[in-house]
Parts: C-alpha cells; structure tokens; sequence
C-alpha cells in the first residue's frame, strides 16, 4: 500500500448530510472515510431512551489530558502542551494507520461535527497538528439542521438533564401521533441549534488563508450528486475509474440508506428519517425566525440562503400546520 497521504476532515454541524457523504464516499476503493471526535476538549453523558445506562462520550484531546494528570511528562522535554500535542497526533496517526492498513486504503476521511461549543478549539487543533491535513467544509441551511436536530433528539436525552414538559409533550405528539401543539421550538433549541450550526462555519473560515478546504452544499448533492463527487475525488486526489461515481451514487441514495422508504417519506425519530429540502418553513414561527436570525442570520445572507434578513418576518405565529407539525417535522439524509 502506498505512503498515506494527510488525514481529510469533513467538517459541519450535526444533521448536515455528513451520514450520507460518508457513505457515498466509502464506496470509493481508495477512501476509507469514519468518525473518530478526536478533537473539542469535550467529554459528557448521554442517555438514550431505552438503554440501560448513559453512555461516554469524549474526545481524544480530553482523554489524553486525562492520561497527562498521573503521567511523568517532564522527561519527555518540552511543555506539558507540547507532549499533549505530541501524543494526540501519535495516537491518532496510529489510528489512521491501523484503518487504511486493515481496510487497505490510501485516503483516510474523519468526519467532524463539533460538539456544542467546541468547533474553534477543535478546528484550531486540527490546524495546528496537522497543518497539511485536507477540510471538506459542508453547508446546508441552518434552518433544515435546527429541525432535523431536534427531531433526532427526540429518543435521547443528556444524563444530567431531564426533558422539559414542552419536549416530553413533543416527543409524544411527535412518535405516538396522538396529539397537536403550535410550536415545535423552544427558544433554548433554536438558540443551541442556531449556535451549534455557525459555529463550525466560523471556526474553519478562521482558517482559510491557511486550510485547504473544499466547500460542498448539501444542496448540491441532493440535486447533483454525481457532479460533487467528481469535485470531492479531484480535490481528494484519487483515482475516477470507469463505474465509481455511479457506484457511490447507487450505495448512498436515501431508499438503501432508510431501509426502503423514499425521500420525503417521514419517519419520525429515525436515524434516516425525510431526505428533503426546505421543511423548515413548516415548522418555524414567527418567533423562531426571529431569534435564529438574531444569532445566524448574517451567516444565512453570507452562504446565500436568503438576500437579506426580511425571511424572518415572514413565518406565522404557530405552526403552518399544528398536524404537520406534530406529525412531520422536516429532516435531512440522517446525517
């Protein structure tokens, strides 16, 4: 097998196709493309509904701080920094090595969606261990991910956190179908979820006299998915064999990928749920707009989503519809 090259990050908020690129992607012969959260300085607990116990999740950076408060760094030389450092990019080369070895695979693809909070230090730290690393920036329209997040939230919950009455009503109304309610937000999810989708955006456009970073929509990919993927090998720099990009389109169309429903077809609370673009406009009130334009908006204008900031005086004061609102909240590929 050949020298690997720099590891790729796809970057971008949770909910923004990244499932689905992923997987189109892998069917390539020479990207083995996962997701390893090596970076952010995070570690929480979460509990899914139905497990029997919370569930860690933490990233490589943190773990190795953990390591560093018992470990005899001062013989190593240099900062306790620079043996961080030094140990996150080792332990994480060795984890690309080990994946491209046993998949025997050149191109190693980590998917990135920054836990809230954290997208400046984890793109920092990508820019500072691996200087000559590869990001695969994508967008889609903050409004589509701050449904889809919440609706993919409906079956889990943070350890430390119990539901609100307004989100134990939801989830009822929401995957029993049994009742009806004029707004889906609440003001903190339309707050975390406006927040959690510029965030990576800001944090690698930081960077950009200095990263080299391909920007893909996921608008694009869901009108031309044969044409990003031309753009996403060339800047990848792998081979385009006879057959490929046809192959990776057929593995990652929305039908194998839900199990075979089609896009727009709604199941609530899975993982590959609606597949469309735009669902947000059912679902957003006045309200909503108004604070997600307050905290985003000016990104929304940058990545032409909308000419200007009058969208937001535009949706009503409930829902559109109180059964659609219940019954189909918009959502993405399952990203």
């Amino acid at each position: 097998m050949n020298q690997p090259s720099p590891p790729v990050f796809v970057i971008t908020s949770p909910r923004s196709g990244t499932t689905w690129l992923l997987r189109a992607l892998n069917t390539h012969p020479e990207i083995f493309a996962t997701e390893l959260r090596a970076f952010g300085e995070y570690v929480d607990m979460v509990q899914d509904a139905g497990a029997a116990a919370p569930r860690l999740r933490i990233t490589l950076d943190r773990y190795v701080d953990a390591l560093l408060t018992s470990h005899q760094w001062e013989p190593l030389g240099g900062s306790r920094a620079v043996v961080r450092d030094d140990l996150v990019r080792t332990i994480y080369r060795s984890l690309r090595d080990h994946a491209l070895s046993r998949a025997n695979r050149r191109v190693f693809l980590d998917k990135l969606t920054p836990y809230f909070g954290t997208a400046t230090t984890a793109v920092d730290a990508i820019a500072r261990l691996f200087p000559q690393a590869k990001v695969i920036l994508l967008v889609r329209d903050g409004r589509d991910v701050a449904v889809s997040g919440v609706m993919h939230w409906l079956t889990k919950d943070r350890a430390d956190r119990r539901p609100t009455p307004h989100q134990v009503e939801r989830r009822a109304s929401v995957l029993q179908q049994t009742r009806t309610m004029t707004r889906f937000f609440s003001d903190d999810e339309v707050t975390e979820w406006a927040l959690t989708w510029r965030q990576p955006i800001d944090a690698v456009m930081a960077h950009n006299d200095t990263i080299d970073c391909l920007v893909v929509r996921y608008e694009s990919m869901l009108t031309h998915l044969d044409h990003e993927l031309r753009r996403l090998f060339a800047f990848l720099e792998v081979g385009i064999p006879d057959g490929i990009v046809e192959a990776c389109v057929a593995g990652s169309t929305f039908e194998v990928m839900s199990g075979g429903r089609r896009r727009g077809d709604d199941l609530p609370g899975a993982h590959v749920r609606k597949g469309v673009v735009g669902d947000w406009h059912q679902y957003f009130t006045h309200r909503d707009a108004a604070l997600f334009n307050e905290l985003a908006g000016d990104v929304l204008i940058d990545w032409g989503y909308e000419p200007d900031d009058t969208w937001a005086a535009q949706p009503p004061q409930a829902c559109r519809s109180t059964d659609t609102c219940c019954r189909q909240p918009g959502d993405d590929d399952g990203s």
